[in-house]
Parts: structure tokens; sequence; C-alpha cells
């Protein structure tokens, strides 16, 4: 999408290609149209004005196709946007997929009934990975995970093979060393950096990635905290045996799909 100004110097470069506006306007194809026509004359603020207005209809137009892409792709059978509102619109109920199984639909729809709350859908190959949690991220148990499996099974398309879990969220034990301005933030203060930290956990797109970088940039937001180091960065995940991860990098991607802080350990200067 265009800027203004890239609008505006189209508008003025057509203008120094104009023969007739060359001469009404005294102009000098040698030289550019700022280095010879004042910033407050009156034609180049209604350049100005109409490369504005430009801006506007073309932002709509951006903003209505991205909408439409977006429609589109969440309306396309076996798409990963389609198989994600699929999975939000479940329901644990057994005569109520029984009966979508027959006929690819609901019957009615009960939102209490719909305990799928987040969902992650991954797709690589023929391979789609889908993740799901309850209210709080709290897992399915076992028997609605089976109900769950089977129901996104029945309506995926053929050749697809569906990875899914649900299980509790990735623990996080992490150590920080804080230097503070002792004017603004005179005593040391974990409850502000605890809140901090979850804030940007919960904020983690659901199945998205933690990054280092962005941990620092919230933290050095707290009023009081002038520079920050993460010491230590070490993820349990609970599938099927314990992944114990020491993060050396930069980023994590959940295994759960969701990161909850577990230890925090704070050094201060």
């Amino acid at each position: 999408m265009r800027t203004i100004a890239e609008i505006k110097k189209t508008m003025t470069d057509a203008a120094l290609a104009d023969a007739t506006l060359v001469q009404a306007l005294n102009l000098d194809t040698t030289k550019s149209w700022d280095a010879q026509v004042s910033a407050v004359s009156v034609i180049n603020i209604l350049f100005f004005v109409v490369a504005v207005g430009h801006y506007a209809m073309e932002w709509m137009y951006y903003q209505f196709a991205g909408y439409v892409e977006e429609r589109i792709a969440a309306a396309y059978p076996g798409s990963v946007s389609w198989l994600y509102n699929r999975a939000l619109e479940f329901q644990d109920d057994d005569e109520a997929n029984n009966y979508y199984a027959q006929h690819g639909k609901y019957a009615s729809i009960d939102a209490t009934k719909q305990i799928v709350k987040h969902v992650a859908v991954v797709e690589k190959f023929n391979m789609v990975t889908i993740k799901v949690s309850g209210q709080n991220h709290e897992p399915l148990t076992a028997l609605q995970l089976d109900s769950f499996g089977t129901y996104m099974n029945n309506l995926k398309f053929a050749g697809v093979h569906l990875a899914i879990s649900s299980i509790r969220s990735d623990d996080l034990s992490l150590t920080l060393h804080i230097w503070r301005d002792r004017l603004v933030m005179p005593t040391e203060n974990d409850a502000k950096i605890q809140s901090a930290v979850t804030q940007y956990l919960d904020d983690i797109k659901y199945g998205g990635t933690f990054n280092k970088t962005k941990l620092i940039d919230v933290l050095q937001a707290i009023p009081g905290v002038t520079d920050v180091t993460i010491e230590g960065c070490v993820f349990d995940a609970y599938d099927s045996n314990t992944t114990h991860t020491v993060l050396d990098g930069q980023n994590y991607e959940s295994i759960a799909g969701h990161i909850t802080l577990n230890e925090l350990t704070v050094h201060y200067e």
C-alpha cells in the first residue's frame, strides 16, 4: 500500500512531465518538485489534500480486501481457518456429535457444551497439528479429547492426518537480573515483575512463540526498571514424556500451546 508521500510524488512527477503545467507554473524540469515549489504554496497544499484523499480510499480498499480474503479462507473447507473454526464449534455431547457425523452439521448449538476455548492449528505437508484447551487453558479430559478427535476426524478431508493434543500448559522457570532506578522503584518489587511476565505469557497467541527480547521490552516498560537480562529460562512440557528445555536461543514454541510462569527468581541491582 502506498504512503501519502508516494502518492503525492506520483502527482508531482506527472505535473513535471506535463508541458502545459510546466509553462503555467514556470517549472524547471531539471529540478525536483520540492526543490522549486514552496511547501506552503496553494498548488502544493492542493496536491497534498488530494494525496490524502487517495490514501484514505486505498486504505479502505486494502482493509476490505483483507477482510474478504480472511472470510474466504475461513469458509474454504479444509483450510487452517476452517479447521480452527470447526474446533471451536465442537460440543461435548455424544448425541449431538452423532448427528454431526451423519449430517455434517449440528442440529442446534448449545454454547454451554462448547468446551474448546483455545485452538492452534498448524499445517505442514499433509499433517495438521491441532492443540486445544478449555477454560483457563485447562486440558480436556481423556474422554473429551477422544470425542473431540472423533469429531475432527469425521470432518477432515481424506488423506489429511491430524495430530491432536490437549495437555497442561508448559511451565516456565525464569531467572532475571534487573537494574532499577531507586528513586522510582525504591524497593524490590517481585510482585510487579511477576505480573508483567504473566501478562506477557498470556498475551502470546495460543500456539505462538515465546521471545526473550519481547519479554525484556515488556519488563523495561515497568517504571523504575532501567535494564534487564535473562539469566535463566527453562521450560517443562508435559507431553507423553516430560520435555525439559533450557532455552539458550531467543524463541521457544510451546508444546501445549500456552505457557505458565512456574518459578521466578529476580536479582536486583
